[in-house]
């Protein structure tokens, strides 16, 4: 089964503080939307703009999106991980293990 949360701290005097991972996918998706050039993808009932997979208490994100034409992809793709990453560690408290940026197509 896979887990559904991340945990901020260890259980201390039987408490535990934790952050659901739709939270992560929120604030993946206001940092795309920050980017000038990406365009993150529309939630559909058969995929996901955003996967965001938690093992061991550690985070993986995953993001589809498409480039605006004309754009520089790979200096898009830098700044929407650096934008997700730094948005994550502010916000939350917590690292981001690893982050895909997946180009799906372009923005005309």
């Amino acid at each position: 089964m896979a887990q559904d949360y991340v945990a901020l701290n260890e259980k201390e005097n039987n408490n535990l503080i934790a952050i659901n991972k739709s939270v992560f996918e929120s604030i993946a998706e206001i940092s795309i939307n920050d980017i000038e050039n990406a365009i993150a993808l529309k939630n559909t009932s058969f995929s996901k703009s955003i996967d965001v997979k938690v093992d061991d208490n550690k985070l993986f994100i995953s993001t589809y999106i498409k480039v605006k034409y004309g754009a520089n992809v790979a200096a898009t793709c830098e700044l929407v991980q650096n934008k997700i990453y730094e948005n994550v560690l502010f916000m939350t408290g917590f690292k981001v293990e690893d982050i895909n940026v997946n180009v799906v197509g372009f923005e005309i």
